[in-house]
This record gives C-alpha cells, sequence and structure tokens, in this order.
C-alpha cells in the first residue's frame, strides 16, 4: 500500500511542477511586445525595437521614421464590423487628415488572432514623406483591434514580411 501512495504521489507531483513549467508560447525568434495589461499577445521579430511609450508595438530600427507596428483597441458604442468601421471612421477621419491619401488595392480577407478580419493598404504624405501602411481590422468581444504596419513608401517592402509574421502570430489572451 505504502508503494501505490508514494507512486501516486510522485505522479501527482509531476504533474504539479509540468503545470508550473514554462509556458511561454513566444514563437522562435520573436517577442511579445504587448503591453502588460493588453488582452493579446502582439509578436514581433527580436530584431525590432519595443516602442518606449506606452502601446503595444515596436519599431524595426532607431531611425526616427522607422517602420513600425502598433496594435490599438476601441471600444465603439455600437456593434461594428470590420468593413464598417474601416468605411465609416478610418476613411473619413484619413481622408480628413493626410495629404495625397489613397488606397492601395481593394478589401482583402485576413484573420488576426484566429478571428475573421479584413486587411487594407493606403499611402498618404505627411510633410514631404510618401507612407505605406497596411491595418488589419478585427472585431472581438464588441471591440475592434487594428494592427497597423507604418513605413516609409521606399521601406515598406522590406519589412512587409515581418509586419506579416506579427499578423500570423498574434494571439488574444
Amino acid at each position: 500500500m505504502k508503494k501505490i501512495v508514494a507512486v501516486l504521489l510522485a505522479v501527482v507531483c509531476l504533474f504539479v511542477l509540468s503545470a508550473c513549467a514554462n509556458t511561454d508560447q513566444t514563437p522562435d525568434g520573436m517577442q511579445n511586445v504587448a503591453l502588460e495589461s493588453a488582452n493579446y499577445y502582439l509578436y514581433v521579430s527580436k530584431n525590432w525595437i519595443p516602442t518606449s511609450y506606452n502601446v503595444s508595438g515596436a519599431k524595426a530600427h532607431t531611425a526616427e521614421n522607422a517602420p513600425n507596428i502598433l496594435a490599438t483597441v476601441y471600444y465603439p458604442e455600437e456593434q461594428v464590423t470590420p468593413t464598417s468601421y474601416w468605411e465609416n471612421d478610418c476613411l473619413a477621419e484619413y481622408q480628413a487628415v493626410f495629404t495625397n491619401f489613397t488606397v492601395i488595392g481593394s478589401e482583402v480577407e485576413e484573420t488576426l488572432g484566429g478571428k475573421d478580419a479584413r486587411a487594407y493598404q493606403f499611402s498618404y504624405t505627411f510633410g514631404a514623406t510618401v507612407y505605406q501602411c497596411k491595418q488589419v481590422i478585427c472585431v472581438y468581444d464588441f471591440n475592434v483591434y487594428v494592427l497597423t504596419y507604418t513605413a516609409v513608401a521606399t521601406e515598406y517592402d522590406s519589412f512587409a514580411a515581418d509586419f506579416e509574421a506579427a499578423v500570423d502570430h498574434f494571439t488574444f489572451k
């Protein structure tokens, strides 16, 4: 009987220890740059520099106009879809704020954190610099999640794959 109890106790201890094992799900070569209070994980390349201000995101290098990836959450007063959020909120604001705002291509079906999303690509001029952006918009639990990649147009393609990796690995908690 003592042997059975000892074996059972050993099995329980192994189970408890394995439950306390490292549960870090960070993909190889990536880092989580989401705020601790966020209800998601935003994984970007380990080569990127996490933002130093209170936002989930990172930048590709230290230059002033470095490509960046940011995650933002909006809390609409009424239920929206990714398409309606883009059409009714983003477009009007971007057209009012940015010079030479141009949508590149059309809405693309996407997923973000395993949820249905829509992707939009656009360019604009700010000051004398032309930027290119891609936003992936997802509505989850009545909140709007927007993952944005922004780069000077001449650098956009150089870091686009890093953004796609961030989209692919984005995870809700």
